[in-house]
């Protein structure tokens, strides 16, 4: 009997975490994507005004090899 009990119990602790448990993480992803949100646009409205161009060039394109790595042959892989 007191199997039972325990099975019993143990069955309905787990079935009342499962259900806190999931809302407690839809909680958590609701905050976390305002947050997320919050972010983009903050972001967005500081750092880009309507019409503006931005170039970024990379400027740095030497590859930098060793003479001790031995024979290197720049290829690109074509599909």
């Amino acid at each position: 009997m007191g199997f039972l009990k325990f099975l019993l119990f143990f069955f309905i602790v787990t079935y009342l975490l499962g259900i806190i448990g999931r809302f407690l993480l839809r909680r958590y992803v609701k905050k976390f994507q305002k947050h997320f949100e919050q972010q983009q646009s903050n972001f967005q409205n500081q750092h880009k005004q309507e019409g503006e161009i931005t170039i970024q060039k990379n400027v740095n394109n030497e590859k930098i090899i060793n003479k001790s790595d031995g024979d290197y042959i720049d290829y690109e892989e074509i599909q």
